[in-house]
């Protein structure tokens, strides 16, 4: 087993980076590698922090219920100092919202709305992201999670609404939604900006 802090002590290039690290040595066995992960966060050297918080992420996007006995520290760091952690730890809820038997996520979403308004748009297409997928497991609230993105899009310039484009690709389950969704979309498929209008044609392709 590798020690994954000393690899991240170290210069990142290629397979040494996180998502390198991931390929090679955490998924074909997660859990020998978990509790290094879980140690990592609070690590006080910044590089084994945020690359022990992204490599958590990758791994609750495929194994979410090694990750779920944990959610309550990534609950915590939504209001995490270093940016990294709150934005790690909004992928990583996001991600965990398919596991979520007690409905621990979706009471956080009044605390997740205002990320949509963050300076940072690494903060706030993660939140996007997440936001879409508890909206997928948790249909009470998924016309209140579009409301609420189609009520902050202006806020994304240019191409960055295509994040909010994309997400909402999610909300094809919910055919009552689907009036709603179109009329928010289709305005985009004549944008300026291609990449907007091409995420726009596929989001109203997957409609049906």
């Amino acid at each position: 087993m590798k020690d994954i802090h000393e690899i991240l002590r170290g210069k990142w290039e290629n397979g040494t980076r996180p998502k390198d690290l991931y390929k090679l040595y955490l998924s074909p066995e997660p859990e020998q590698y978990l509790d290094q992960l879980i140690t990592g966060l609070d690590s006080e050297e910044r590089r084994v922090q945020t690359g022990s918080s992204e490599l958590v992420s990758l791994l609750s996007l495929d194994r979410p219920e090694l990750i779920a006995p944990y959610m309550d520290k990534f609950i915590g760091n939504l209001d995490a100092k270093p940016p990294v952690l709150r934005w790690e730890a909004t992928c990583t809820l996001g991600n965990l919202a398919v596991v979520d038997s007690e409905k621990k996520i979706p009471a956080l979403l009044d605390r997740m709305y205002p990320q949509l308004e963050h300076k940072s748009i690494v903060l706030a297409n993660h939140t996007v992201q997440a936001l879409a997928k508890i909206a997928e497991h948790n249909p009470e609230k998924a016309e209140e999670v579009l409301d609420k993105l189609i009520e902050k899009s202006p806020l994304f310039k240019k191409t960055t609404v295509g994040f909010i484009i994309e997400a909402i690709a999610r909300f094809n389950k919910f055919e009552e939604l689907h009036p709603k969704v179109r009329a928010f979309v289709e305005p985009f498929t004549e944008s300026e900006m291609k990449v907007v209008a091409r995420k726009a044609r596929k989001t109203l392709k997957s409609l049906g």
